[in-house]
C-alpha cells in the first residue's frame, strides 16, 4: 500500500483554500534574507571567488534555508510539504548559466522560488 499522497488530505484541505496557492514571492524574501546574512560574513569570497569556499558556501546556504523553511514559526508552511533547496555558486567568467531539476509536480498544489545574489566574483542561485 503506498503512503505518499500528490495531493494533501482533506482535512489539510483548509490550509490551501486559506493559503490559495505556495506563494514564491514569501519564500523567494526568506531565501533573500538568509543569503544575505550568510554572505555579509563573507566579504572575502564577493572579490576573489575560491571553489572550497563556494561548496561550503553553497552547503552553508542550503541547510540554513531549508532549517528554515522547515521551522513552523517562520512561514506557518502548509503540513506535508516537501522542502527542495539547490544552491549553486560559480566563478562570474563571462560564462552563461543554466539550471535544471526533474521531479513529479502537481500543477495545482506544487510551485518553485528562486533567488539570484551576485558579487563581483561569483553568482549564486
Amino acid at each position: 500500500m503506498n503512503t505518499y499522497r500528490l495531493e494533501p488530505k482533506e482535512s489539510e484541505r483548509y490550509f490551501y483554500q486559506a493559503w490559495g496557492r505556495f506563494y514564491p514571492s514569501r519564500i523567494r524574501e526568506i531565501i533573500k534574507r538568509e543569503t544575505d546574512q550568510i554572505m555579509q560574513k563573507e566579504k572575502d569570497f564577493a572579490e576573489k571567488y575560491s571553489d572550497e569556499e563556494a561548496k561550503r558556501i553553497a552547503t552553508e546556504i542550503s541547510d540554513q534555508v531549508r532549517n528554515v523553511l522547515k521551522s513552523t514559526n517562520e512561514t506557518a508552511l502548509i503540513p506535508r510539504h516537501k522542502v527542495i533547496v539547490q544552491s549553486v555558486v560559480g566563478e562570474k567568467a563571462g560564462q552563461g548559466l543554466k539550471i535544471t531539476s526533474k521531479s513529479l509536480w502537481h500543477s495545482e498544489y506544487d510551485n518553485s522560488a528562486t533567488y539570484t545574489y551576485e558579487t563581483v566574483s561569483s553568482v549564486l542561485r
